[in-house]
Protein backbone atom coordinates (compact mmCIF):
# COMPACT_ATOMS: atom_id res chain seq x y z
CA UNK A 1 0.00 0.00 0.00
CA UNK A 2 1.21 3.50 -0.92
CA UNK A 3 2.74 5.09 2.43
CA UNK A 4 0.76 8.42 1.98
CA UNK A 5 -2.40 6.36 1.85
CA UNK A 6 -1.38 4.34 4.87
CA UNK A 7 -0.76 7.58 7.01
CA UNK A 8 -4.08 8.95 6.17
CA UNK A 9 -5.25 5.71 7.67
CA UNK A 10 -6.85 6.22 11.42
CA UNK A 11 -7.12 3.81 13.87
CA UNK A 12 -10.13 3.94 16.13
CA UNK A 13 -10.97 0.96 18.71
CA UNK A 14 -8.57 -1.25 17.19
CA UNK A 15 -9.81 -1.05 13.77
CA UNK A 16 -8.68 0.69 10.64
CA UNK A 17 -11.01 3.02 8.64
CA UNK A 18 -9.51 4.77 5.26
CA UNK A 19 -11.08 7.23 3.23
CA UNK A 20 -14.06 7.81 5.20
CA UNK A 21 -16.70 9.84 6.96
CA UNK A 22 -15.48 10.67 10.16
CA UNK A 23 -18.67 11.88 11.65
CA UNK A 24 -20.32 8.67 10.65
CA UNK A 25 -17.93 6.45 13.03
CA UNK A 26 -18.14 5.09 16.54
CA UNK A 27 -15.15 6.43 18.32
CA UNK A 28 -14.40 7.18 22.25
CA UNK A 29 -14.60 10.71 21.38
CA UNK A 30 -18.40 11.17 20.97
CA UNK A 31 -21.65 9.92 21.27
CA UNK A 32 -22.38 6.64 19.04
CA UNK A 33 -24.10 7.80 15.75
CA UNK A 34 -27.44 7.01 15.24
CA UNK A 35 -27.87 3.88 12.58
CA UNK A 36 -31.25 4.16 11.38
CA UNK A 37 -33.70 6.51 9.96
CA UNK A 38 -37.01 6.22 11.38
CA UNK A 39 -40.13 7.75 10.46
CA UNK A 40 -41.23 10.56 12.77
CA UNK A 41 -44.45 9.38 13.81
CA UNK A 42 -42.12 6.40 15.31
CA UNK A 43 -39.80 9.03 17.07
CA UNK A 44 -42.84 10.98 18.25
CA UNK A 45 -45.20 8.16 18.95
CA UNK A 46 -48.74 9.75 20.67
CA UNK A 47 -47.83 9.13 24.06
CA UNK A 48 -44.44 11.47 23.42
CA UNK A 49 -46.45 13.85 21.81
CA UNK A 50 -49.07 14.23 24.45
CA UNK A 51 -46.35 14.87 26.68
CA UNK A 52 -44.34 17.11 24.88
CA UNK A 53 -47.80 19.19 24.35
CA UNK A 54 -48.28 19.43 28.10
CA UNK A 55 -45.10 19.80 29.00
CA UNK A 56 -45.18 22.89 26.57
CA UNK A 57 -48.20 24.59 28.07
CA UNK A 58 -46.85 24.23 31.76
CA UNK A 59 -43.75 25.59 30.69
CA UNK A 60 -45.71 28.72 29.05
CA UNK A 61 -47.74 28.90 32.25
CA UNK A 62 -44.94 29.48 34.30
CA UNK A 63 -42.11 31.25 32.82
CA UNK A 64 -42.28 34.21 31.79
CA UNK A 65 -39.87 34.48 28.71
CA UNK A 66 -41.67 31.32 26.64
CA UNK A 67 -45.16 33.46 27.35
CA UNK A 68 -43.25 36.43 26.12
CA UNK A 69 -41.90 34.93 23.35
CA UNK A 70 -45.27 32.63 21.99
CA UNK A 71 -46.97 36.43 22.20
CA UNK A 72 -44.34 38.18 20.01
CA UNK A 73 -44.47 35.13 17.75
CA UNK A 74 -48.42 35.42 17.62
CA UNK A 75 -48.18 39.14 17.18
CA UNK A 76 -45.90 38.93 14.32
CA UNK A 77 -47.17 35.88 11.90
CA UNK A 78 -51.46 35.49 12.83
CA UNK A 79 -52.48 39.19 12.34
CA UNK A 80 -53.73 39.86 8.36
CA UNK A 81 -55.80 42.33 7.06
CA UNK A 82 -58.11 41.79 3.64
CA UNK A 83 -57.56 43.18 0.82
CA UNK A 84 -59.47 42.92 -2.14
CA UNK A 85 -59.97 44.73 -5.56
CA UNK A 86 -60.64 43.18 -9.10
CA UNK A 87 -58.82 44.14 -12.01
CA UNK A 88 -60.42 46.64 -14.17
CA UNK A 89 -62.68 49.97 -12.72
CA UNK A 90 -65.80 49.27 -14.05
CA UNK A 91 -69.18 49.64 -11.96
CA UNK A 92 -69.67 45.84 -11.53
CA UNK A 93 -66.42 45.30 -9.90
CA UNK A 94 -66.90 48.61 -7.70
CA UNK A 95 -69.77 46.96 -6.77
CA UNK A 96 -68.64 43.43 -6.37
CA UNK A 97 -65.46 45.03 -4.47
CA UNK A 98 -68.01 46.45 -2.24
CA UNK A 99 -69.99 43.43 -1.31
CA UNK A 100 -67.09 41.30 -0.64
CA UNK A 101 -65.15 43.59 2.22
CA UNK A 102 -68.94 43.51 3.40
CA UNK A 103 -68.91 40.52 3.98
CA UNK A 104 -65.16 39.75 5.18
CA UNK A 105 -65.90 42.31 7.65
CA UNK A 106 -69.02 40.63 8.91
CA UNK A 107 -67.82 37.44 8.59
CA UNK A 108 -65.17 38.33 10.91
CA UNK A 109 -67.47 38.78 13.56
CA UNK A 110 -67.41 36.54 16.46
CA UNK A 111 -70.60 35.37 16.47
CA UNK A 112 -70.73 34.57 12.29
CA UNK A 113 -67.17 32.99 12.85
CA UNK A 114 -66.34 30.87 15.42
CA UNK A 115 -68.97 28.09 16.17
CA UNK A 116 -69.00 28.74 19.83
CA UNK A 117 -69.19 32.36 19.54
CA UNK A 118 -66.55 33.35 21.24
CA UNK A 119 -63.36 34.69 19.18
CA UNK A 120 -63.63 36.68 15.97
CA UNK A 121 -61.25 36.00 13.19
CA UNK A 122 -58.28 38.01 14.35
CA UNK A 123 -58.07 36.25 17.83
CA UNK A 124 -59.29 32.96 16.39
CA UNK A 125 -56.49 32.96 14.04
CA UNK A 126 -54.42 34.00 16.97
CA UNK A 127 -55.47 31.03 18.89
CA UNK A 128 -54.56 28.54 15.92
CA UNK A 129 -51.48 29.65 15.19
CA UNK A 130 -50.49 29.38 19.20
CA UNK A 131 -51.87 25.43 19.14
CA UNK A 132 -49.69 25.00 16.08
CA UNK A 133 -46.47 26.84 18.30
CA UNK A 134 -47.74 24.37 21.57
CA UNK A 135 -48.89 21.34 19.75
CA UNK A 136 -47.23 20.93 16.09
CA UNK A 137 -50.44 20.88 14.75
CA UNK A 138 -54.16 22.35 14.91
CA UNK A 139 -57.16 22.29 12.90
CA UNK A 140 -60.38 24.05 12.03
CA UNK A 141 -63.58 22.06 11.44
CA UNK A 142 -66.22 23.51 9.23
CA UNK A 143 -69.67 23.62 10.86
CA UNK A 144 -73.11 24.76 9.27
CA UNK A 145 -73.33 28.63 8.29
CA UNK A 146 -70.09 28.91 7.84
CA UNK A 147 -68.72 28.72 11.08
CA UNK A 148 -65.36 27.16 12.24
CA UNK A 149 -64.60 25.02 15.59
CA UNK A 150 -61.14 24.96 17.06
CA UNK A 151 -59.97 21.24 17.34
CA UNK A 152 -56.49 21.27 19.35
CA UNK A 153 -53.70 19.03 17.75
CA UNK A 154 -53.82 16.20 20.38
CA UNK A 155 -57.72 15.62 19.89
CA UNK A 156 -56.97 14.06 16.57
CA UNK A 157 -55.82 10.73 17.78
CA UNK A 158 -56.31 7.05 17.82
CA UNK A 159 -57.73 6.66 21.23
CA UNK A 160 -56.83 2.56 21.38
CA UNK A 161 -59.22 0.01 22.75
CA UNK A 162 -62.62 -0.75 22.25
CA UNK A 163 -63.48 2.73 20.40
CA UNK A 164 -60.61 2.55 17.80
CA UNK A 165 -62.14 3.01 14.38
CA UNK A 166 -60.65 0.73 11.53
CA UNK A 167 -58.27 2.21 9.23
CA UNK A 168 -57.12 4.76 11.22
CA UNK A 169 -53.02 5.07 11.95
CA UNK A 170 -51.50 5.45 15.29
CA UNK A 171 -51.54 9.20 14.12
CA UNK A 172 -55.36 9.80 14.17
CA UNK A 173 -55.86 9.67 10.05
CA UNK A 174 -56.71 7.26 7.95
CA UNK A 175 -54.78 7.58 4.24
CA UNK A 176 -57.01 6.67 0.67
CA UNK A 177 -54.99 4.13 -1.31
CA UNK A 178 -52.52 7.24 -2.86
CA UNK A 179 -51.61 8.22 0.21
CA UNK A 180 -53.82 11.27 0.91
CA UNK A 181 -56.18 12.01 3.60
CA UNK A 182 -58.72 10.52 4.02
CA UNK A 183 -60.80 11.17 7.47
CA UNK A 184 -59.10 12.40 10.74
CA UNK A 185 -60.58 10.64 13.73
CA UNK A 186 -61.60 13.16 16.31
CA UNK A 187 -61.68 12.64 20.56
CA UNK A 188 -63.16 14.68 22.97
CA UNK A 189 -62.09 15.16 26.28
CA UNK A 190 -63.53 12.93 29.66
CA UNK A 191 -61.27 14.43 31.94
CA UNK A 192 -57.72 13.39 31.98
CA UNK A 193 -58.26 10.89 28.79
CA UNK A 194 -59.62 11.17 25.03
CA UNK A 195 -62.63 9.27 24.25
CA UNK A 196 -63.72 8.70 20.50
CA UNK A 197 -66.27 11.18 19.22
CA UNK A 198 -66.90 10.34 15.39
CA UNK A 199 -64.92 10.17 12.30
CA UNK A 200 -64.58 13.89 10.09
CA UNK A 201 -64.15 13.58 6.34
CA UNK A 202 -60.71 15.27 5.09
CA UNK A 203 -62.44 17.89 3.51
CA UNK A 204 -64.24 19.16 6.38
CA UNK A 205 -60.91 19.89 8.35
CA UNK A 206 -58.93 22.78 7.67
CA UNK A 207 -55.30 21.01 8.85
CA UNK A 208 -52.13 22.83 9.18
CA UNK A 209 -48.95 22.50 11.55
CA UNK A 210 -45.48 22.72 11.60
CA UNK A 211 -44.04 20.28 9.42
CA UNK A 212 -40.54 18.79 10.93
CA UNK A 213 -38.91 19.75 7.53
CA UNK A 214 -39.46 16.31 5.88
CA UNK A 215 -41.76 14.72 2.63
CA UNK A 216 -42.70 11.26 4.94
CA UNK A 217 -44.09 13.52 8.20
CA UNK A 218 -47.83 13.45 8.34
CA UNK A 219 -48.33 15.12 11.57
CA UNK A 220 -46.43 18.61 13.34
CA UNK A 221 -43.91 18.90 15.72
CA UNK A 222 -43.63 21.97 18.00
CA UNK A 223 -40.76 24.22 17.27
CA UNK A 224 -40.74 24.73 20.81
CA UNK A 225 -39.15 21.01 21.23
CA UNK A 226 -35.41 22.30 20.61
CA UNK A 227 -35.97 24.84 23.75
CA UNK A 228 -38.00 22.88 26.56
CA UNK A 229 -35.01 21.73 28.14
CA UNK A 230 -32.98 24.44 27.63
CA UNK A 231 -36.15 26.29 29.27
CA UNK A 232 -36.44 24.23 32.09
CA UNK A 233 -32.98 24.95 33.26
CA UNK A 234 -33.13 28.68 33.02
CA UNK A 235 -36.57 28.62 34.96
CA UNK A 236 -34.75 25.87 37.87
CA UNK A 237 -31.62 28.32 37.49
CA UNK A 238 -33.47 31.43 38.67
CA UNK A 239 -35.82 29.80 41.23
CA UNK A 240 -32.46 28.35 43.01
CA UNK A 241 -30.66 31.97 43.03
CA UNK A 242 -33.97 33.17 44.37
CA UNK A 243 -34.26 30.67 47.00
CA UNK A 244 -30.17 31.18 47.65
CA UNK A 245 -30.26 34.84 48.28
CA UNK A 246 -33.75 34.43 50.30
CA UNK A 247 -31.84 31.72 52.75
CA UNK A 248 -28.53 34.86 52.85
CA UNK A 249 -31.02 37.13 53.57
CA UNK A 250 -32.85 35.00 56.34
CA UNK A 251 -29.76 35.74 58.69
CA UNK A 252 -28.51 39.28 58.75
CA UNK A 253 -25.96 39.08 61.44
CA UNK A 254 -23.27 36.88 62.99
CA UNK A 255 -21.85 37.00 66.45
CA UNK A 256 -19.02 35.41 67.99
CA UNK A 257 -18.82 36.04 71.40
CA UNK A 258 -16.20 34.80 74.56
CA UNK A 259 -18.21 35.59 77.27
CA UNK A 260 -21.01 33.62 78.77
CA UNK A 261 -23.31 36.45 78.61
CA UNK A 262 -25.94 35.89 75.98
CA UNK A 263 -26.64 38.69 73.43
CA UNK A 264 -30.61 40.06 73.41
CA UNK A 265 -32.08 40.52 70.02
CA UNK A 266 -32.79 44.26 69.74
CA UNK A 267 -36.14 44.46 68.48
CA UNK A 268 -37.18 47.73 70.48
CA UNK A 269 -39.49 45.77 72.97
CA UNK A 270 -40.07 47.56 76.05
CA UNK A 271 -37.90 46.15 79.28
CA UNK A 272 -40.10 45.47 81.86
CA UNK A 273 -37.72 43.14 84.06
CA UNK A 274 -34.98 44.56 86.07
CA UNK A 275 -31.45 43.97 84.23
CA UNK A 276 -29.91 41.52 86.20
CA UNK A 277 -26.35 42.39 85.54
CA UNK A 278 -24.12 45.34 84.40
CA UNK A 279 -24.08 44.26 80.75
CA UNK A 280 -28.03 43.28 80.97
CA UNK A 281 -28.54 47.08 82.08
CA UNK A 282 -26.29 48.14 79.31
CA UNK A 283 -28.07 45.71 76.68
CA UNK A 284 -31.49 46.78 77.70
CA UNK A 285 -30.28 50.48 77.22
CA UNK A 286 -29.14 49.55 73.56
CA UNK A 287 -32.67 47.99 72.91
CA UNK A 288 -34.04 51.22 74.17
CA UNK A 289 -31.53 53.21 71.61
CA UNK A 290 -32.87 51.23 68.46
CA UNK A 291 -36.48 51.37 69.55
CA UNK A 292 -36.38 55.22 69.64
CA UNK A 293 -33.02 55.97 66.76
CA UNK A 294 -33.73 53.15 64.79
CA UNK A 295 -30.44 52.56 64.40
CA UNK A 296 -28.11 50.05 65.44
CA UNK A 297 -25.04 50.84 67.74
CA UNK A 298 -22.53 47.51 69.63
CA UNK A 299 -20.13 48.02 71.99
CA UNK A 300 -18.74 44.55 72.74
CA UNK A 301 -16.12 43.41 74.95
CA UNK A 302 -12.47 42.79 73.72
CA UNK A 303 -13.02 39.27 72.03
CA UNK A 304 -16.36 40.02 70.60
CA UNK A 305 -16.62 40.21 67.22
CA UNK A 306 -20.07 40.59 64.88
CA UNK A 307 -20.54 40.17 61.09
CA UNK A 308 -22.58 40.40 58.56
CA UNK A 309 -23.34 37.58 56.78
CA UNK A 310 -23.24 38.64 52.64
CA UNK A 311 -24.09 36.37 50.02
CA UNK A 312 -22.70 36.14 46.31
CA UNK A 313 -25.54 35.57 44.79
CA UNK A 314 -26.11 35.44 41.97
CA UNK A 315 -22.54 34.85 40.79
CA UNK A 316 -20.94 36.71 38.38
CA UNK A 317 -20.47 33.68 35.81
CA UNK A 318 -24.20 32.49 36.32
CA UNK A 319 -25.42 35.63 34.65
CA UNK A 320 -23.95 35.41 31.32
CA UNK A 321 -24.15 31.86 31.47
CA UNK A 322 -28.12 32.24 31.89
CA UNK A 323 -28.30 35.11 28.90
CA UNK A 324 -27.15 32.59 26.81
CA UNK A 325 -29.89 29.79 27.67
CA UNK A 326 -32.28 32.66 27.32
CA UNK A 327 -30.93 33.55 23.87
CA UNK A 328 -31.14 29.22 23.14
CA UNK A 329 -34.95 28.93 24.42
CA UNK A 330 -35.37 32.48 21.49
CA UNK A 331 -33.57 31.05 18.54
CA UNK A 332 -36.67 28.53 18.88
CA UNK A 333 -38.91 31.38 17.28
CA UNK A 334 -36.34 33.27 15.22
CA UNK A 335 -36.99 36.06 17.62
CA UNK A 336 -33.44 38.20 18.06
CA UNK A 337 -32.20 38.69 21.33
CA UNK A 338 -32.09 42.00 20.84
CA UNK A 339 -35.82 41.75 20.98
CA UNK A 340 -35.34 40.65 24.95
CA UNK A 341 -33.10 43.09 25.83
CA UNK A 342 -32.41 46.08 23.66
CA UNK A 343 -30.05 47.61 25.82
CA UNK A 344 -27.16 45.43 24.55
CA UNK A 345 -27.34 46.13 21.15
CA UNK A 346 -27.14 49.53 18.89
CA UNK A 347 -30.05 51.12 16.96
CA UNK A 348 -28.37 50.00 13.93
CA UNK A 349 -27.73 46.17 14.82
CA UNK A 350 -31.64 46.33 16.33
CA UNK A 351 -33.11 47.45 13.08
CA UNK A 352 -30.98 44.32 10.92
CA UNK A 353 -32.24 42.18 13.43
CA UNK A 354 -35.92 43.11 12.76
CA UNK A 355 -34.93 42.39 9.25
CA UNK A 356 -33.75 39.05 9.51
CA UNK A 357 -37.15 38.48 12.03
CA UNK A 358 -39.31 39.60 9.15
CA UNK A 359 -37.67 37.52 6.39
CA UNK A 360 -37.82 34.48 8.97
CA UNK A 361 -41.48 35.17 9.76
CA UNK A 362 -42.38 35.24 5.77
CA UNK A 363 -43.13 31.28 5.21
CA UNK A 364 -44.77 31.10 8.62
CA UNK A 365 -47.23 34.31 7.62
CA UNK A 366 -47.26 32.21 4.22
CA UNK A 367 -48.92 29.18 5.92
CA UNK A 368 -51.54 30.84 7.80
CA UNK A 369 -52.62 33.07 4.32
CA UNK A 370 -52.88 29.83 2.70
CA UNK A 371 -55.51 29.05 5.85
CA UNK A 372 -57.12 31.79 5.29
CA UNK A 373 -57.57 31.30 1.41
CA UNK A 374 -59.03 27.61 2.20
CA UNK A 375 -61.67 29.36 4.49
CA UNK A 376 -62.59 31.73 1.85
CA UNK A 377 -61.60 30.87 -1.36
CA UNK A 378 -62.60 27.53 -1.63
CA UNK A 379 -65.26 27.34 1.18
CA UNK A 380 -66.99 30.32 2.11
CA UNK A 381 -67.13 32.37 -1.12
CA UNK A 382 -68.88 29.36 -3.38
CA UNK A 383 -71.15 28.72 -0.36
CA UNK A 384 -72.17 32.80 -0.30
CA UNK A 385 -72.49 32.23 -4.12
CA UNK A 386 -74.85 29.91 -3.86
CA UNK A 387 -77.25 31.32 -1.06
CA UNK A 388 -76.61 34.73 -2.88
CA UNK A 389 -75.61 36.38 0.48
CA UNK A 390 -75.53 40.55 0.23
CA UNK A 391 -76.34 39.57 -3.57
CA UNK A 392 -72.76 38.32 -3.66
CA UNK A 393 -73.91 35.83 -6.60
CA UNK A 394 -76.35 37.86 -8.52
CA UNK A 395 -73.82 40.51 -9.11
CA UNK A 396 -71.03 37.34 -9.85
CA UNK A 397 -73.38 36.35 -11.98
CA UNK A 398 -74.23 39.71 -14.00
CA UNK A 399 -70.72 40.70 -14.30
CA UNK A 400 -69.35 37.47 -15.46
CA UNK A 401 -66.94 36.99 -12.95
CA UNK A 402 -66.39 33.49 -11.73
CA UNK A 403 -65.76 32.27 -7.86
CA UNK A 404 -62.44 31.96 -8.53
CA UNK A 405 -61.69 35.14 -10.23
CA UNK A 406 -62.67 36.42 -6.88
CA UNK A 407 -60.88 34.43 -4.59
CA UNK A 408 -57.23 35.06 -6.90
CA UNK A 409 -58.17 38.77 -6.22
CA UNK A 410 -58.50 38.59 -2.37
CA UNK A 411 -55.05 39.12 -0.64
CA UNK A 412 -54.97 38.85 3.21
CA UNK A 413 -51.82 41.81 3.68
CA UNK A 414 -49.83 40.73 7.65
CA UNK A 415 -50.06 43.24 10.11
CA UNK A 416 -47.91 45.61 9.50
CA UNK A 417 -44.39 46.30 11.51
CA UNK A 418 -43.98 49.21 14.30
CA UNK A 419 -41.22 52.08 13.27
CA UNK A 420 -38.19 52.40 14.93
CA UNK A 421 -37.04 55.66 13.09
CA UNK A 422 -39.33 56.70 10.67
CA UNK A 423 -37.79 59.81 9.20
CA UNK A 424 -34.84 57.48 8.14
CA UNK A 425 -36.86 54.61 7.28
CA UNK A 426 -39.17 56.68 5.53
CA UNK A 427 -36.72 58.36 3.13
CA UNK A 428 -34.78 54.90 2.30
CA UNK A 429 -38.39 54.27 0.80
CA UNK A 430 -38.41 56.90 -0.38
CA UNK A 431 -35.52 56.77 -2.39
CA UNK A 432 -36.22 53.29 -3.65
CA UNK A 433 -39.63 54.18 -4.91
CA UNK A 434 -37.64 57.10 -7.22
CA UNK A 435 -35.55 54.34 -7.49
CA UNK A 436 -38.43 51.84 -9.40
CA UNK A 437 -37.40 49.00 -6.93
CA UNK A 438 -40.59 49.24 -4.82
CA UNK A 439 -43.99 50.17 -4.97
CA UNK A 440 -46.17 52.32 -3.19
CA UNK A 441 -48.22 49.43 -2.25
CA UNK A 442 -45.58 47.44 -1.44
CA UNK A 443 -44.10 50.04 1.32
CA UNK A 444 -47.38 50.30 2.72
CA UNK A 445 -48.27 47.01 2.78
CA UNK A 446 -45.10 46.29 4.96
CA UNK A 447 -46.73 48.62 7.60
CA UNK A 448 -50.37 47.39 7.46
CA UNK A 449 -51.19 50.11 5.22
CA UNK A 450 -53.66 49.46 2.29
CA UNK A 451 -52.34 52.49 -0.29
CA UNK A 452 -55.22 52.14 -2.19
CA UNK A 453 -57.95 53.19 0.54
CA UNK A 454 -55.48 55.77 1.61
CA UNK A 455 -55.67 57.06 -1.88
CA UNK A 456 -59.64 56.53 -2.26
CA UNK A 457 -60.00 58.42 1.32
CA UNK A 458 -57.28 60.94 0.10
CA UNK A 459 -59.11 62.05 -2.62
CA UNK A 460 -62.38 61.95 -1.23
CA UNK A 461 -61.25 64.42 1.24
CA UNK A 462 -59.73 66.70 -1.52
CA UNK A 463 -63.07 66.78 -2.90
CA UNK A 464 -64.88 67.50 -0.05
CA UNK A 465 -62.76 70.28 0.82
CA UNK A 466 -62.54 71.80 -2.75
CA UNK A 467 -58.91 72.83 -2.66
CA UNK A 468 -56.01 70.48 -3.38
CA UNK A 469 -53.32 69.97 -0.23
CA UNK A 470 -49.30 69.29 -1.18
CA UNK A 471 -47.06 67.49 1.09
CA UNK A 472 -43.13 68.99 0.80
CA UNK A 473 -40.40 68.97 3.70
CA UNK A 474 -38.98 72.24 4.92
CA UNK A 475 -36.89 74.18 2.74
CA UNK A 476 -38.41 72.01 -0.65
CA UNK A 477 -39.70 74.40 -3.61
CA UNK A 478 -43.63 74.47 -3.01
CA UNK A 479 -45.35 71.44 -5.57
CA UNK A 480 -47.39 74.94 -6.94
CA UNK A 481 -44.13 76.38 -8.10
CA UNK A 482 -42.73 72.94 -9.46
CA UNK A 483 -45.69 72.64 -11.36
CA UNK A 484 -45.79 76.18 -12.71
CA UNK A 485 -42.09 76.05 -13.84
CA UNK A 486 -42.86 72.65 -15.61
CA UNK A 487 -45.86 74.44 -17.15
CA UNK A 488 -43.66 77.27 -18.67
CA UNK A 489 -40.92 75.14 -20.20
CA UNK A 490 -43.32 74.73 -23.19
CA UNK A 491 -42.63 78.13 -24.05
CA UNK A 492 -40.39 79.24 -26.70
CA UNK A 493 -36.56 79.18 -26.07
CA UNK A 494 -36.64 83.25 -26.34
CA UNK A 495 -39.23 83.87 -23.18
CA UNK A 496 -37.70 83.01 -19.89
CA UNK A 497 -39.71 80.76 -17.61
CA UNK A 498 -41.30 82.01 -14.72
CA UNK A 499 -39.23 81.76 -11.72
CA UNK A 500 -40.82 80.10 -8.60
CA UNK A 501 -41.59 81.98 -5.66
CA UNK A 502 -41.72 81.06 -2.42
CA UNK A 503 -41.48 77.34 -0.64
CA UNK A 504 -43.90 75.42 1.60
CA UNK A 505 -42.94 77.30 4.30
CA UNK A 506 -44.64 80.81 3.11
Amino acid sequence: MNKRLRSSMQVVKGNRYGLAYQSIEDTTRRRPVTRRTSAESAILTPPKRERASATARDDRRNMSILAWMIRRHLDSVSRFTPFFRLPGDTSESSKITEIVLRLLDWHGRRSRFDALGRHGRNEWMRMYEACKVISGDAGGLKTKLGKLQGIEGDRLANPGGRDAPKGVKEDGISYNPDGTRKEFCLCGRDGKTLKYERMVPAEDLIFDGYWPERFDATRGVSPLMTALNEAADVRETWEWLVLKAKTSALFGLAFTRTGSDDIQPTTGEDVDEAPTSEASAYKAQLTAAVKGRGIISLDMDPGDDVKEIQSNTPNPTVVPFTRELVRSVLLALDIPFTFYDSLTASFSARIADRNEYEEACEWKREKNENVLHEIYGEWLFPMWKKSDLFGFGKELDAARISVEEVAASLRWVPAGRPWLDRTNEMSGHLLAIAAGIESIPEVCAMYGKNAYKIAAEQEEYLNNAGAPLFYAQGGQMAVQAIMAAMGDSTKPDNETPAQPKGNDNE
